[in-house]
């Protein structure tokens, strides 16, 4: 990493894919969330 444009490049590409994958644990969380009330108004045996 000679310059600054590249060192740009490089947190750029890094930054996009760690917003992706916490939209996607975002998500996920939300579906699991929404699933797990159901479950937990189920009544107990």
């Amino acid at each position: 990493m000679s310059s600054p444009e590249e060192l740009t490049f490089v947190v750029g590409r890094w930054l996009c894919g760690i917003v992706f994958v916490l939209d996607v644990v975002r998500r996920l969380k939300a579906t699991l969330t929404s699933s797990g009330e159901q479950v937990s108004t189920a009544p107990k045996h």
